[in-house]
């Protein structure tokens, strides 16, 4: 999605749209906001309508859901954001099934990124005053998915968070601080246990290269 999303809306919108991605408390509720929403939701329950053999046609709607997609990202259904223009996902991405993305902030995630199923990233939270929630006021903050990282099923990760290149998050994690490069981090709130090491390594690589020079060999 390349438009400018803002192009239609009306002045208070333009403000309240500019201050939600900024960072700023902003309206919630405006119905040039409400707008944007339905706009996502009508691409992504059209989005997860589409059998797997549809990869044209899946592509379409993602160019016209997100703000950026790589290529070979796959994004299982059941698939759901709330303005979808705010998302940028890296090539070789994978998505798996039921995970949410309220990107009232940007939320970007890198090449090889693996998100598990029902995973959630939640940039905004809304007002702590009872009086300011009810009237809209809500606040979001950028999410940043590193290259490489891997999160585990129904891992949530909250607005303001960078979770490194390369880390591991453990299944059922709730992250609401950064995480750095190359570690395993777990928990709620999330922590990092170690990093990763080349004692992680299983020798798979070298098994599969073995594997593939012994069949070239037989060819």
């Amino acid at each position: 999605m390349t438009d400018d999303v803002t192009a239609g809306m009306s002045r208070t919108g333009r403000i309240e749209w500019k201050r939600m991605v900024s960072g700023q408390v902003y309206q919630d509720t405006h119905p040039d906001i409400d707008r944007q929403r339905e706009r996502a939701e009508n691409l992504f329950l059209e989005y997860n309508r589409i059998g797997p053999g549809q990869k044209q046609e899946r592509r379409r709607i993602l160019e016209a859901l997100l703000g950026q997609v790589g290529q070979d990202v796959v994004i299982n259904p059941d698939f759901r954001c709330e303005v979808g223009c705010n998302i940028r996902v890296g090539s070789q991405t994978l998505i798996n099934y039921g995970a949410v993305m309220l990107d009232n902030a940007p939320i970007t995630i890198g090449r090889n990124v693996w998100i598990g199923p029902g995973a959630g990233l939640f940039c905004t939270n809304h007002a702590l005053d009872y009086e300011e929630r009810k009237a809209g006021a809500c606040q979001a903050r950028p999410i940043k998915i590193c290259q490489g990282a891997w999160l585990g099923g129904h891992v949530v990760v909250l607005g303001g968070v960078r979770i490194g290149r390369g880390a591991v998050i453990g299944a059922g994690s709730i992250v609401t601080h950064d995480i750095p490069d190359q570690v395993v981090a777990v928990g709620n709130p999330c922590t990092v246990l170690r990093p990763i090491t080349d004692a992680d390594r299983t020798g798979y690589l070298d098994r599969i290269r073995q594997r593939d020079q012994e069949n070239s060999q037989d060819q």
